[in-house]
């Protein structure tokens, strides 16, 4: 009995566990770093960039605080790296909140220094496939685009996106170039859900209930 009871827990536990994430690097299109989310541990080269920071967090199955997160810094001094760009992706399936159409938020932060561009682009899949719905064309299943930023950078955001109610996936992808000559980036991208109108106006309405409460007790 003992035995069938532990058997059911490991079952449980391992249904419980998110697929693994993946972290893919381009460059040229034909030559490609690939890793889990954990990102990779020692700086790498891939056409003259030199990419000392990838890493991806995931939040899957839940969207709170975020669904993805990809964090980079690559730098392109000389060399190829200046006419080729550089893209990385960072996907994950098992994402089962709902989100209703338009309800997604994508948000890309950083900074830059030199002559480049960089933006961020995000979208979903209801195959829950990894890197699946991709892009090019921009389809249904796009998210959000941010930018593309010049320097020094800064930020902001995008909603969008078709209603999502059964299992997907999510991917991230940064899209960096250097320009006409030397260009730094450190950048942070995340897609996540927006609130809702309703949840907002219901905090709206507690929080002048609250003051309401408040000034009575102050007064009395």
């Amino acid at each position: 009995m003992k035995k069938w009871i532990l058997c059911a827990l490991l079952v449980v536990s391992l249904s419980s566990v998110a697929a693994a994430d993946s972290i893919e690097i381009v460059s040229a299109g034909a030559t490609t770093i690939t890793g889990s989310g954990s990102g990779i541990t020692t700086p790498v080269s891939i056409n003259g960039w030199n990419i000392t920071t990838v890493t991806g967090v995931s939040s899957s199955p839940g969207l709170s605080p975020f669904g993805l997160e990809l964090a980079v810094d690559a730098t392109c001094t000389s060399g190829v790296c200046l006419t080729t760009p550089l893209d990385v992706f960072y996907s994950n399936t098992g994402f089962t909140a709902s989100v209703p159409a338009g309800g997604f938020q994508t948000t890309y932060s950083g900074t830059l220094t030199g002559s480049g561009t960089t933006r961020a682009i995000t979208w979903a899949d209801s195959t829950d496939t990894l890197f699946g719905g991709g892009i090019p064309p921009l389809g249904t299943d796009h998210l959000g685009t941010v930018g593309p930023f010049g320097g020094p950078f800064g930020g902001g955001t995008a909603s969008g996106g078709p209603a999502e109610t059964g299992t997907y996936s999510l991917t991230i992808e940064d899209i960096f170039t250097a320009g006409s000559g030397s260009s730094s980036f450190s950048t942070d991208a995340n897609v996540t859900a927006t609130p809702e109108p309703s949840s907002l106006l219901l905090l709206s309405s507690g929080l002048v209930g609250l003051g309401f409460m408040k000034r009575k007790m102050f007064q009395s």
